[in-house]
């Protein structure tokens, strides 16, 4: 054979080896050679606390779908029937599905709806109650083909929405997601003085589990600096008096008129036949022009500043500091059997049993993949992977049922330690 050919076979042999989905298995398989005593720096990848949130998300899901779902459903018991539109208001439909999106709030244990805008980007306009408590809540996008809730729950990618501003008076809040598709239409704002008693008014939601459900009704009446309540809360804004039906779910969804236009946020219910109420625009627009409060930086974003998570052996000479953390007897291991080491395995609580594993796959001295066997179960259940090597989780994979195989993957677009999607592994 050609040397040249040879050493293409090799390069390429060695490539897709460094390259290689790293799997529980293929950790455990690892061959060890020894121990020996490594230094690490410490950075945002080596922090276990990004497993507690990831485990909290998931195991929150899990309820979500199991428990608090099929009860908020049973609940709903005036479903409309499915209404077939045609001429312009189908076009609304068309054209604005895509920009509503379903809303889990785990916290509070609830849903809603909400839909894109575009301020300063595109952002998320929903409810004060729908996102209640919480900082953090769950969003799905629209799928291509319709499913059922409990497949597109179970099964289809989430992101992680955070809340960047409430106005608890008016129930409004707005969100933010990073790394939304950028095919997605924001909604053209209409003007609440131009709408008028005894026009079709159109609604997108998710009433029970009908999700991304089209209805229709007239306005019955504009109420000015309307008072509601809740059971725990008090609420005073411009609202729009709508026979449009409003069910559990539908909160937080858009309010369009037959121009296409955004006339209110879909609110509340009023005991009695069809009263049903949305936020007017114009009090939207005012939320959201009023000055935001800064919000402190993230301790990640700060430490994100540390660069790498160097990995340094004992024969090496290490300036000491405060941000290196020190493993003597780490068992270290040859994943590809090249003959160098690129996995070491270390017992972080000390107690004799492996429960770490942290893995320099291309052996350049820089740690791209940590892995966590939680339940010291000889299966590493969680994997951080830093995939641009400046010392932050890019991606997480979880093994929910602990069978070795991954079943979930979530993604830290911004990198600030937050978790901002999810989505199943087939």
């Amino acid at each position: 054979m050609n040397k040249k050919y040879l050493i293409l076979l090799l390069v390429i042999f060695h490539f897709s080896l460094t390259r290689a989905e790293i799997s529980s298995k293929f950790v455990i398989d690892s061959k060890i050679k020894g121990t020996e005593t490594i230094i690490i720096a410490v950075t945002p990848l080596t922090d276990k606390k990004q497993i507690k949130d990831l485990k909290v998300n998931v195991e929150s899901n899990k309820n979500y779908l199991n428990v608090i779902r099929p009860k908020l459903i049973s609940k709903n018991r005036n479903r409309p029937p499915r209404t077939k539109f045609k001429g312009p208001s189908e076009e609304i439909y068309k054209e604005y599905a895509k920009s509503v999106v379903f809303i889990g709030n785990y916290k509070r244990k609830g849903s809603g709806s909400g839909f894109i805008i575009n301020y300063k980007g595109k952002k998320i306009i929903t409810n004060w109650h729908v996102v209640q408590g919480s900082k953090k809540v769950r969003v799905w996008l629209k799928p291509e083909n319709l499913v059922n809730e409990r497949y597109m729950l179970d099964n289809l990618d989430s992101y992680e929405a955070s809340v960047l501003k409430i106005d608890k008076e008016k129930d409004l809040a707005l969100l933010e997601v990073i790394g939304l598709p950028n095919n997605i239409k924001p909604v053209q704002f209409g003007d609440y003085k131009n709408v008028n008693v005894g026009e079709t008014a159109f609604a997108i939601g998710h009433p029970g589990d009908l999700i991304w459900s089209f209805n229709s009704g007239m306005v019955s009446q504009l109420r000015q600096d309307y008072k509601w309540k809740y059971n725990d809360s008090h609420h005073f804004a411009d609202v729009i008096q709508i026979q449009v039906p409003i069910n559990p779910g539908n909160s937080g969804g858009p309010l369009f008129n037959k121009n296409k236009k955004l006339i209110g946020v879909n609110t509340f219910t009023a005991e009695g036949e069809n009263l049903n109420f949305a936020i007017s625009v114009n009090d939207m627009i005012e939320f959201l022009n009023k000055p935001e409060k800064k919000i402190k930086e993230n301790k990640y974003i700060q430490k994100k500043k540390k660069g790498p998570t160097w990995i340094t052996k004992k024969d090496k000479k290490v300036k000491k500091n405060n941000i290196d953390k020190k493993y003597p007897n780490a068992q270290k291991g040859d994943m590809n059997e090249n003959g160098s080491t690129d996995i070491w395995f270390l017992d972080e609580n000390k107690n004799g049993k492996i429960d770490t594993a942290v893995i320099d796959a291309n052996e350049d001295g820089i740690i791209e993949t940590i892995a966590f066997d939680e339940n010291e179960n000889k299966n590493f259940e969680i994997f951080l992977f830093d995939d641009d090597l400046d010392g932050n989780a890019d991606r997480a994979e979880i093994d929910e049922d602990d069978n070795g195989t991954s079943d979930v993957m979530a993604y830290d677009n911004d990198q600030d330690g937050k978790w901002d999607r999810y989505e199943k592994i087939s």
